[in-house]
């Protein structure tokens, strides 16, 4: 008996339902929200309006200003997770500024104070002055006095913190593990140093460029800072990134000193090289044996140096580095399981293969970035067999059968020039989950990704159609490298059974969105859950 094809459930399409007359209610509505906004807190659990606050920030990021409407009628201090990017700026919005003023306006007047997780993405012009941004924060600051920055787990503020707000978190929040104040250029070490510490800016301003040098004297002096003006903020620090930010060396020094829980200090950070400042705060006299950092993001590893970290970082599984700096030595790191090695458009190829000989066999995931020539896919799987995760540019160089597979392989990013990878990957990962497609034209590739590749797949009936959820195919039109019609998409939705979304349609050749919108027609009538991805747009 064929497998029942999963449909979406009557919760789901109910949640649409409200969440359409929610947003009907937003756009045509004239006056106050208050008197609707009592009724659905009243009527609604705080999980579900979690949720379709959730789902509006998903279907109506076009238009920030609805999404803030909903957000206004949905939330209060039940709700525990908020999540919301701006992906454009809309009309009437000069700046990713107003946007982010307008966000904390509304978390503070709805009392949306008991969050554990905040995620704020806000698109910055970086030629607004910042002194149009900081009063905006004033909201922000009252919400976070009043109640929220004592419950916070996780704050991600892309482009909006500044030396206050994380002069407050460190004072009141005593649960966060997670912070990530990316692009916020109008932080600097006084707001690092405010977040880790009582009353020590006046000794940071005057010390400056000592510690900007690692002196070892001003590294001591930091060291013997008494427990008393250390913030409760240092004891729950897991991971914080600071990427494109006004900090300089000082607050990676004052983050590896103070936040003894810390595991990951990660991000591009440019000329602050981490792995030097491990080195020098670990070589001060009362220093501690080791670090609890897990993760580790260096760009400039020599084998002397790398071996040195090694040893004060023995819980290291994550590493950021050059590709150049991974020696073909055994040992040489503890047992990494997350490894993201940079390429700098160099073929390190044979170098690397001999580094996963050595250190590949613990690696759960792998992220190679900026490279010109593709990888041996089949290699990859062999050095590192628990791999769960890749992203890369790969391709199968023997096409003869081998017994070599993925079988844990969940997710795949990857660019390749040839259908037989695609096919190696769908035949040899019998759990992906997630796998995205980017279909390049290779100049020595003579051979055309067309329907009978998907249809010849289909036909083999290999372990992967149960378990895929995500299938994106993206194909290069200049110059073209495949050829598929909406046939296809057909095919894989009644071979698929867990299949979720198909995409990238709009560069298929053969698609038009006409195909796309008959095709979502054919879906809402069996109910199936099922959408295309057609230009940024789930259909149906």
């Amino acid at each position: 008996m064929a497998p029942l094809k999963p449909v979406r459930t009557l919760y789901d399409l109910s949640l649409d339902s409200v969440l359409e007359t929610v947003h009907t209610y937003v756009v045509k509505r004239q006056g106050e929200l208050g008197k609707y906004r009592k009724f659905l807190i009243n009527v609604l659990h705080g999980a579900i309006r979690e949720t379709l606050i959730e789902r509006a920030v998903n279907m109506y990021s076009s238009n920030i200003l609805d999404v803030l409407d909903i957000i206004e009628l949905l939330a209060d201090s039940s709700i525990k997770q908020l999540q919301i990017t701006q992906t454009a700026l809309p009309g009437g919005l000069s700046h990713g500024g107003c946007f982010s003023g307008q966000l904390f306006s509304k978390i503070d007047s709805a009392n949306i104070i008991g969050l554990h997780k905040l995620i704020v993405k806000a698109n910055v012009d970086l030629h607004t002055n910042s002194s149009q941004i900081e009063p905006l924060s004033s909201v922000f600051h009252c919400a976070l006095h009043r109640g929220l920055a004592a419950n916070l787990r996780v704050l991600t503020l892309h482009n909006v913190a500044d030396n206050q707000s994380l002069k407050i978190i460190g004072k009141y929040a005593k649960h966060l593990t997670n912070l990530d104040i990316t692009s916020s250029w109008i932080v600097d070490d006084i707001g690092i140093c405010d977040l880790l510490l009582k009353d020590a800016s006046n000794f940071i301003t005057a010390h400056l460029v000592d510690l900007d040098n690692c002196e070892p004297r001003a590294i001591h002096a930091l060291s013997l800072f008494p427990p008393s003006q250390i913030n409760k903020t240092c004891e729950t620090l897991c991971k914080v990134k600071i990427q494109d930010t006004n900090t300089s060396s000082i607050s990676v020094l004052l983050l590896l000193m103070f936040a003894r829980s810390l595991k990951s200090l990660g991000g591009f950070l440019y000329f602050r090289n981490i792995g030097d400042a491990v080195i020098s705060v670990q070589s001060r006299e009362n220093a501690p044996e080791s670090l609890s950092l897990s993760e580790l993001w260096d760009t400039q590893l020599p084998f002397e140096k790398l071996s040195k970290i090694s040893r004060y970082l023995p819980r290291l599984t994550t590493l950021y580095t050059r590709a150049a700096c991974l020696l073909p030595e055994p040992n040489i790191v503890p047992p990494l399981t997350n490894l993201t090695a940079d390429f700098d458009f160099v073929q390190y190829g044979p170098q690397f293969y001999r580094f996963l000989s050595y250190n590949g066999s613990s690696i759960r995931r792998l992220v190679l970035i900026d490279q010109v020539y593709s990888l041996d896919l089949e290699k990859i799987a062999e050095f590192c067999p628990l791999l769960e995760e890749l992203t890369a540019k790969v391709t199968i160089e023997n096409i003869a059968a081998s017994p070599i597979y993925l079988r844990n392989l969940k997710v795949a990013h990857v660019r390749i020039t040839s259908a037989t990878t695609f096919t190696w990957l769908m035949k040899k990962s019998d759990n992906i989950l997630h796998l995205e497609v980017l279909l390049e034209r290779d100049c020595y590739e003579t051979s055309m990704f067309e329907d009978d590749v998907i249809m010849q797949i289909i036909e083999d009936n290999p372990r992967s159609l149960r378990s895929i959820r995500y299938l994106s195919i993206h194909i290069f039109w200049n110059p073209p490298c495949g050829n598929l019609t909406i046939d296809t998409a057909y095919a894989l939705c009644a071979a698929c059974d867990s299949l979720n979304v198909i995409g990238e349609l709009h560069t298929w050749l053969q698609v038009s969105n006409k195909d796309v919108i008959t095709m979502a027609d054919h879906i809402k009538k069996l109910n199936w859950n099922v959408r295309l991805r057609y230009r940024d747009v789930l259909y149906p």
